[in-house]
């Protein structure tokens, strides 16, 4: 008997944590959509690249220490490595500045476009790239 009871729990633990799993992907995959709708100044359902650099500017703003430029530590705190944050970072001043850093969000919002139609679905936030766009715009 007690060796049936330990086959149960094993189960239902097993059931259990595919169910957390599952749920944490449906949480992801919510939270690209609600991006969305934060995002979304023309209310279409869609991110277009004039709202996708204007959601970077304004985390731009916020990650920005009011130095005018990200740093590379800054810029690691939304995973940008040493090689992208150097071939952004055409000026080789200080760090990012704004037209650099809309450059960075206006090439990943091109890689994230997969269809082409120059907007962004829900859909296309979900696939790697446009969880490399998230981290850029999200604020």
């Amino acid at each position: 008997m007690k060796f049936n009871s330990t086959i149960a729990f094993g189960v239902l633990a097993v059931a259990g944590f595919t169910a957390f799993a599952i749920s944490v992907q449906e949480a992801q995959a919510g939270h690209a959509c609600a991006i969305i709708a934060k995002v979304d100044r023309n209310k279409d359902g869609k991110i277009g690249r004039g709202e996708a650099i204007r959601a970077g500017l304004m985390a731009f703003k916020k990650i920005n220490d009011d130095d005018r430029t990200l740093q590379p530590h800054e810029a690691a705190t939304r995973h940008i490595g040493p090689k992208t944050f150097d071939k952004y970072n055409r000026i080789k001043r200080k760090g990012l500045d704004r037209v650099e850093w809309s450059r960075l969000v206006r090439d990943r919002f091109r890689a994230a476009n997969g269809d082409g139609d120059r907007t962004l679905e829900c859909d296309e936030l979900k696939t790697r790239r446009g969880h490399r766009l998230l981290a850029v715009i999200w604020h």
